[in-house]
């Protein structure tokens, strides 16, 4: 099989030239060819445009900037197929990728979310990221809840080709950077079927552009609170791992308040969404939260390292009984 009407390929972009050919020519490349479309986000030239046009690549272009995860929406609005991945456009799909959903196609073919075990690259080079995920065919998937609880979130998103009918990210009116394709993924789960190839078919480009920094770093941090929360909590019964995840919350939180600022976390919470309407919530119900906000950074600074070893140090001793 040379080419599959199976899978739409859809590059989300906006302003950054200097990978997008790397991924686009990924797409291009792939074993077994399939539908690729690019959405430009508005950008402020006509790079991607030209490119798409030298390649006979269908190229849209929104009129105006939406915003990264509406992009995603549109992209999955856009495509005509069964199934799309999202390829960010500065990542890159190793040749076999679509070759691989196919196989697993074949094989489950009730199968709602395909993804891959991946790679990092960075300045530093390629390495291997710190995630456990669950991999092979997984029936109505509340193993990758339970991956979550156990292991810290984790489900790689990045990689993952999803049912056209229901890869829709659901979001804010009044939106910020946060992990809304965690919050869909782990909603979901334990009603779709998925199916992890353990198989490292995907390149993950971290670099400046990709640093959350200032509140979009807080909003990303804030996000793991949030899952666990709002959604985990409301999906498991073992009550050792609904004290992992409480334990969890707690943590992240106390790193929230560690890596932002009073600027920053007001601005957030008077910013009407949910990240923002949680952490408000948090804060009014909970008395002990409210108390570790209103401390010095340093106080609650030297409280995160110092948990961090001793979960560290316990977590050695478990493992060496």
């Amino acid at each position: 099989m040379d080419f599959t009407n199976l899978l739409t390929i859809a590059i989300p972009c906006f302003e950054r030239k200097e990978y997008f050919l790397s991924s686009l020519e990924s797409a291009l490349n792939q074993t077994v060819k399939c539908e690729i479309i690019v959405v430009d986000n508005h950008s402020s030239h006509d790079y991607f445009e030209k490119i798409c046009r030298d390649k006979g690549i269908t190229y849209y272009r929104n009129e105006k900037n939406i915003g990264l995860f509406p992009n995603y929406n549109r992209c999955y609005a856009l495509a005509t197929t069964e199934y799309v991945k999202i390829l960010d456009d500065d990542d890159i799909l190793l040749p076999s990728y679509v070759e691989s959903f196919l196989g697993a196609i074949e094989r489950y073919p009730d199968i709602d979310v395909y993804y891959t075990d991946y790679l990092i690259i960075s300045s530093k080079g390629t390495s291997n990221h710190k995630y456990k995920i669950p991999f092979g065919y997984i029936e109505k998937g509340y193993i990758v809840i339970e991956y979550g609880a156990k292991y810290k979130l984790g489900f790689p998103y990045l990689t993952a080709t999803i049912r056209k009918s229901i890869a829709h990210l659901d979001l804010d009116s009044n939106m910020c950077i946060g992990g809304y394709d965690w919050v869909w993924i782990y909603s979901n789960a334990d009603k779709l079927t998925f199916f992890g190839e353990s198989e490292k078919l995907y390149y993950y480009r971290i670099h400046g552009n990709k640093s959350s920094r200032g509140k979009a770093r807080i909003v990303n941090l804030l996000t793991h609170a949030y899952v666990f929360e709002t959604i985990i909590l409301n999906k498991i019964s073992d009550k050792r791992l609904i004290e992992k995840v409480s334990e969890n919350i707690l943590w992240n939180l106390i790193n929230v308040k560690v890596q932002g600022n009073k600027i920053e976390l007001t601005e957030l919470m008077k910013s009407e969404n949910r990240f923002g309407n949680y952490l408000e919530a948090k804060l009014a119900e909970n008395y002990k939260f409210k108390v570790i906000f209103l401390l010095p950074k340093i106080i609650i600074a030297f409280m995160y390292l110092t948990g961090r070893i001793v979960r560290r140090v316990i977590n050695f001793s478990t493992q060496l009984n």
